[in-house]
């Protein structure tokens, strides 16, 4: 691992560790607070935008339902609150909160269980009020395939939790689309894509792929109609966008999460999916 890589990892770790710290310190006092609005606390470190994502719906869905609730901002988010201004209404900037607000911790699972912590309705709505005016639509024809790869595989300990075979997988995810022409692959790693996917897709498709850049290219998964996505919770938040305004999406994704789980199974996948089995 480069040095400065390693470093960044360090500082993140070490950063998310005096959170929870922090966090244990303050769970005796917040049972003090009375305040009328609860505040989603997060780590300084440690969550991206899928995570977010998962506290923003969490605090709409309660705000609905008559308990005003916002996230505290993290260093990362102001490109994503940027891109979808609605969200600024949910969330409140650290130097804005108050003794009085109550909070709420959650440092496991970030509300992320399909089925239990949201539904399908909730969703939806969310994504109707909140994302979906800031997403442009793709060809209806093209097949956008998300890879993740970065992280996962650079380091071996998130290699040994979300590793898996990516390669088998995508060959079964192809075969669930027919007329594969138009082809746009999202990654942080376009050369592993272009050695390693490409050559499963039929000689007549043609390949594009995307410049890195987080917002657009969450953008282009989420626009789009057909796409096979990987294990991670950007990948299942593009679905949940794409399926929220395009009724006749068709989403594949690997039912294997991570193995930090037992089973591993991704319990963020929405049911209506196609979701593979195996490959882990």
């Amino acid at each position: 691992m480069p040095r400065a890589t390693f470093l960044a990892f360090m500082n993140r770790a070490s950063s998310h560790a005096r959170w929870r710290v922090r966090r244990a310190v303050a769970v005796t006092t917040d049972r003090l607070r009375r305040g009328d609005r609860t505040v989603i606390m997060t780590p300084p470190a440690g969550l991206r935008f899928g995570n977010w994502m998962y506290l923003w719906l969490d605090a709409h869905q309660k705000s609905a339902t008559g308990t005003p609730t916002v996230v505290l901002t993290a260093p990362g988010m102001e490109p994503w609150l940027e891109a979808f201004p609605a969200l600024r209404a949910l969330t409140v900037p650290r130097e804005q909160l108050r003794f009085h607000d109550r909070r709420e911790w959650n440092d496991r699972d970030w509300r992320q269980v399909f089925g239990s912590d949201f539904t399908r309705e909730s969703l939806h709505r969310f994504i109707r009020e909140c994302i979906a005016d800031g997403i442009p639509l793709a060809p209806a024809g093209r097949l956008v395939i998300n890879v993740r790869r970065g992280d996962y595989y650079a380091r071996p300990e998130l290699r040994e939790r979300y590793g898996f075979d990516q390669v088998g997988y995508l060959r079964a995810a192809l075969a669930e689309f027919a007329d594969i022409e138009d082809v746009l692959v999202v990654s942080d790693d376009a050369d592993w894509c272009r050695a390693n996917v490409a050559p499963l897709a039929p000689a007549s498709a043609t390949f594009e792929y995307a410049e890195p850049d987080p917002v657009a290219n969450f953008l282009s998964v989420a626009g789009a109609r057909r796409i096979i996505g990987m294990n991670s919770t950007f990948t299942y938040w593009a679905g949940y966008v794409a399926d929220a305004i395009r009724p006749d999406a068709e989403i594949v994704m690997p039912l294997f999460h991570s193995r930090l789980y037992d089973p591993p199974d991704a319990h963020q996948l929405d049911p209506q999916w196609t979701a593979l089995r195996g490959f882990h």
